[in-house]
């Protein structure tokens, strides 16, 4: 069985910045091919840069990058395979080229090089850069049948390996296939991504980056808390008056985070609309599913909780520092009177 123009797309996704001001970039932005006008709704689409065509160790492929406003920058390098390929030709390739050894080096190579670019444009640039990556697979279909009905047993390809895999597994890979018309097919796997679309479209690609950008962010953030939340029981031990000042900036630092994560939470959930198209849709909550986007997100909610219980008890704990400064003030000055009085009736 032969496969139609197929492509396999690398794609690495990094945590840049805080944020990426886009309106400083004069460059396009993302447009699905086949979503419906306003089914399925960007609030600020990413910025789309083709860096051109690149060899990589007799490799040659299309090297794009995407920036998302909430800092994260993706890079994909899409290798054409040629106009025709036999099935096992192909999965040779498909489970060998993702796991060559001088990727890594390559796109961070790439990264590198972009970066000077997007300079006025980072808003907090980030040190300790989280980064995700997967793989898209790509072909018009097979010959001679249509593209929802593949002619070959896709489970290796879904799972990464050649091997003979129970029905088990075959019937959980049922679960994340999906198809428009008989024209199509798409497979969510966990790492990686097979589209056969007999027009060549890549829209289910550019959701599932989405979904990465995302899983990058929120992955980012939970760290954040999770290093926040570490610090709190190292201020709590210095109690009493001595304690107030460390007390005071902590209170200070845990709302200002509170404040920042809340804030990107709810404008990464807004960042994306899908309306009136069932087919997106479902791949999109698929992908969330499959990724651990939803338990890492409760991850987030729930250190979010513990972060503004700690932030009620440091408030409590700080007013009532306060207090008692107040009070040995006053005593004070009763003090500092009485002494006075009687050393004037002396």
């Amino acid at each position: 069985m032969r496969l139609l123009s197929p492509h396999i797309a690398l794609y690495r996704l990094y945590d840049l910045a805080d944020e990426i001001d886009l309106s400083r970039l004069s460059v396009p932005r993302l447009r699905l091919s086949r979503a419906r006008l306003g089914a399925v709704r960007f609030q600020n689409p990413p910025a789309e840069l083709e860096l051109g065509v690149r060899m990589v160790e007799g490799l040659s492929g299309l090297l794009t990058a995407r920036l998302y406003e909430f800092g994260v920058a993706s890079l994909s390098f899409r290798v054409h395979l040629g106009e025709a390929l036999d099935w096992p030709d192909f999965l040779e390739k498909a489970l060998d080229l993702p796991n060559l050894p001088f990727w890594d080096g390559f796109f961070l190579a790439e990264l590198a090089a972009l970066e000077p670019y997007l300079q006025g444009a980072l808003l907090r640039p980030e040190e300790k850069r989280l980064s995700e990556e997967f793989v898209v697979y790509h072909a018009l279909g097979f010959q001679g049948h249509p593209a929802h009905e593949p002619p070959v047993d896709l489970t290796p390809l879904w799972m990464g390996a050649a091997e003979a895999f129970a029905p088990e597994v075959r019937r959980e890979m049922e679960r994340y296939r999906y198809s428009y018309s008989t024209e199509d097919l798409a497979l969510l796997g966990f790492d990686r991504v097979l589209i056969l679309d007999s027009e060549g479209i890549w829209d289910v690609a550019d959701l599932v980056e989405f979904v990465h950008a995302q899983l990058l962010e929120l992955s980012y953030y939970d760290r954040i808390l999770a290093e926040a939340l570490e610090t709190v029981p190292q201020v709590l031990r210095h109690r009493g008056l001595l304690g107030y000042g460390r007390l005071q900036r902590l209170r200070r630092r845990l709302m200002a985070q509170h404040a920042e994560i809340a804030d990107v939470k709810a404008r990464m959930e807004g960042a994306l609309r899908i309306t009136e198209d069932l087919f997106y849709a479902k791949i999109y909550r698929a992908a969330l599913e499959l990724y651990g986007a939803y338990e890492l997100e409760k991850s987030v909610e729930e250190k979010l909780r513990v972060l503004e219980a700690t932030y009620e008890m440091v408030t409590e704990e700080v007013i009532h520092l306060r207090s008692q400064a107040v009070e040995v003030g006053i005593l004070a000055l009763i003090a500092f009177e009485v002494a006075r009085a009687l050393l004037h009736g002396l």
